[in-house]
């Protein structure tokens, strides 16, 4: 990245002999980037049966940032784990780490009270990852409720709490883990412009949690996420010849991308060679003069 643009640049060097294509590269899980503008989640539930409250405005709402990996091909989509769709702070919420007195920074901050007790409680650093076997894609669309969100075991994901009342007074935190399947029916989507993909999840997961007796809180996350990946990418040789003291390259392109061609003998002082090459097709030929026993071409 350089200047706010993206400079897609393909080094070949070209020796007074034919040169053989470049390797091949092996398949790999795409990685889409999370939009916070567009990546909600809010937190609901209870607990004892006692509906969480926001503790102050927009207390149980949160965007969220990272990454999602999958695999993807023309007719199926698959979430393979490994994502890190992370929850951004939005404020400070009571109590403090390990449900001391007082508040500090976190992701979400609830309260929830009976006529005996009061219950804070503040969810801290929440990664998520999300699951699923291969989905057909139909027409941009695909199930989502083939989804399943859950907390990494390696993750730092905490639910911080701090119960006060006339019969009980307890504090501490609880590690949130555990595997919640999409229980939405809205469909997920991934759409395709000729600058890249955007994808987009509902979740509706419920998750359990014990906090003062087995599953007495049941933690709800509902929203969407929107993460995008660029489908631009850098110019790769498909042919280097070498003739009769005459280079020619051809290389793979977008139709209606501009490339230029530079040369160098040093790999410091760089020629433009042609500029402006406007792609029609999705190759693009280029020939020329060999003028030196060594030369190195760029492309971008």
């Amino acid at each position: 990245m350089k200047n706010s643009r993206v400079r897609l640049t393909l080094l070949a060097i070209v020796f007074l002999a034919t040169v053989r294509p470049p390797f091949r590269a092996l398949t790999a899980p795409v990685v889409f980037n999370l939009d916070p503008a567009r990546s909600s989640i809010t937190l609901s539930g209870s607990v004892l049966n006692n509906a969480f409250k926001e503790q102050g405005p927009g207390s149980l709402t949160t965007s969220f940032s990272g990454t999602i990996a999958a695999d993807v091909t023309g007719s199926t989509i698959q979430f393979i784990g490994g994502s890190a769709i992370d929850a951004q702070t939005n404020g400070n919420w009571q109590p403090q780490t390990n449900g001391g007195a007082g508040s500090a920074p976190a992701d979400y901050g609830a309260t929830a009270a009976n006529p005996v007790a009061t219950a804070l409680a503040a969810g801290r650093n929440l990664l998520v990852d999300v699951f699923s076997g291969p989905l057909p894609i139909t027409s941009g669309t695909f199930d989502s409720s083939k989804l399943a969100f859950g907390f990494p075991t390696n993750a730092t994901s905490i639910i911080d709490y701090r119960v006060t009342g006339l019969l009980l007074n307890t504090s501490g935190s609880k590690a949130l883990l555990g595997l919640s399947t999409n229980r939405i029916t809205t469909v997920a989507t991934l759409t395709t412009t000729p600058a890249g993909e955007t994808l987009t999840l509902p979740v509706d997961a419920d998750f359990f949690l014990s906090l003062l007796s087995n599953d007495d809180t049941i933690i709800n996350l509902k929203g969407q996420l929107v993460a995008t990946r660029s489908t631009i990418q850098g110019p790769v040789f498909s042919s280097i010849v070498v003739s009769n003291q005459i280079v020619t390259l051809q290389w793979q392109t977008i139709p209606g991308q501009k490339y230029q061609l530079e040369s160098s003998t040093d790999f410091k002082t760089w020629i433009i060679e042609a500029a402006n090459l406007i792609a029609a097709t999705n190759i693009l030929t280029w020939t020329t003069n060999v003028t030196h026993s060594l030369q190195f071409f760029r492309v971008f």
